[in-house]
């Protein structure tokens, strides 16, 4: 509260702020903590960590993939995926079986458990999706959109993981 009575204090701490609030990485960071906090928060009500609802939502869209891949397409350490899918395993909410194409591999895909678990939490976040986009307009989502695209494309060609390029530039909906 003493900083709040000094004004010298104050102005320094506001200089501060407004150089932190130069460093485009560090608000992208801020932004992105932000919005895992905001979804944890929703998917505590369901028992549900980030990370496992992430796996579910993917594969929800692949239907089939490996964890290798799922570590890959979510720039997630494989450990971490492979602690999360050993859970949702467990929990029934996925199935594994041997992939075709290479025996040594398993392919993943949600269980009906897991199906209707995502069934039940994923509306809320489509939801918050949905106010996402509708805070900006058209012009703002499609700058935002080409403009993260373009950082994630770098970042990923520069780090040499391309699975984690955007697949569709431009595309909001995507």
């Amino acid at each position: 509260m003493a900083m709040m009575n000094d004004p010298r204090r104050m102005a320094d701490r506001l200089r501060a702020l407004t150089e932190l609030e130069q460093r485009l990485s560090f608000r992208i960071s801020r932004l992105s903590k932000l919005l895992d906090t905001h979804a944890a928060r929703q998917l505590a009500v369901h028992d549900t960590s980030l990370t496992s609802y992430r796996i579910l939502m993917v594969l929800g869209i692949f239907k089939e993939t490996t964890a290798a891949d799922l570590s890959r397409l979510m720039v997630i350490d494989r450990a971490q995926i492979s602690r999360a899918v050993s859970d949702l395993l467990a929990q029934g909410l996925l199935e594994q079986q041997p992939d075709p194409a290479n025996r040594r591999k398993r392919l993943l895909r949600l269980s009906p458990e897991g199906q209707a678990a995502l069934a039940t939490f994923e509306p809320g976040l489509l939801d918050r999706q949905k106010i996402f986009t509708e805070l900006l307009d058209d012009a703002e989502l499609e700058g935002l959109t080409r403009a993260v695209d373009k950082i994630t494309r770098y970042l990923a060609e520069t780090l040499e993981t391309p699975d984690a390029a955007p697949a569709t530039a431009g595309r909001p909906d995507l």
